[in-house]
């Protein structure tokens, strides 16, 4: 084993931005689950889905939240959620496609976080997430009409564009983490 190998087996303490957390952003289907659990065992990090958290927290699944309760109160509670897990250091947070769009969510984010756009062209997105039955687990309640979708997605795009660091999502997940970590590190 050479000392780079023995150097990547311990603990990033910090991002080379001094931070404590990176933060994953983009829209439905990007990958952020997926390669925000990756990135996490790369940096020998903690991983954060937000959405899991939420549905802990609420004792429901996101799409009941959405239908019994309404999108204001699920992004309430988004911005509670937010705000507890942003208190764990060495974590890597997968954030819902619509926490950043609320300006709390953003500072929240810049204060603790590297935040990091997971872009993914919107044919892509639809391919990955499009065909999901409504009312299933896995089910996005705001992707139910892609055409509402793909205005939602077009619309947030100058929002993930704030992001700190910007990769192409389209690769292979395991090499979007590895692309992460490099930029982390450097």
């Amino acid at each position: 084993m050479s000392p780079d190998d023995v150097d990547r087996l311990r603990p990033m303490e910090r991002d080379s931005r001094g931070k404590l957390q990176v933060h994953l952003v983009g829209f439905m289907g990007c990958g952020k689950s997926t390669v925000g659990l990756l990135l996490a065992r790369r940096l020998v990090w903690n991983f954060l889905d937000l959405d899991v958290l939420i549905a802990r927290h609420a004792g429901r699944l996101i799409a009941e939240i959405f239908a019994d309760d309404g999108e204001a109160h699920f992004r309430q509670t988004e911005t509670f959620v937010l705000r507890q897990a942003t208190l764990k250091p060495r974590t890597v947070v997968a954030l819902g496609g619509g926490a950043p769009v609320a300006a709390v969510n953003r500072e929240l984010s810049a204060k603790t976080a590297t935040s990091v756009w997971l872009r993914c062209d919107f044919a892509e997105l639809q391919r990955r997430v499009g065909s999901a039955e409504a009312g299933t687990p896995g089910a996005r309640p705001l992707w139910a009409d892609p055409e509402a979708a793909r205005s939602l997605f077009e619309q947030r795009q100058a929002i993930y564009a704030q992001a700190d660091l910007t990769v192409d999502a389209e690769a292979p997940p395991a090499e979007v983490a590895a692309s992460i970590e490099t930029l982390l590190r450097s």
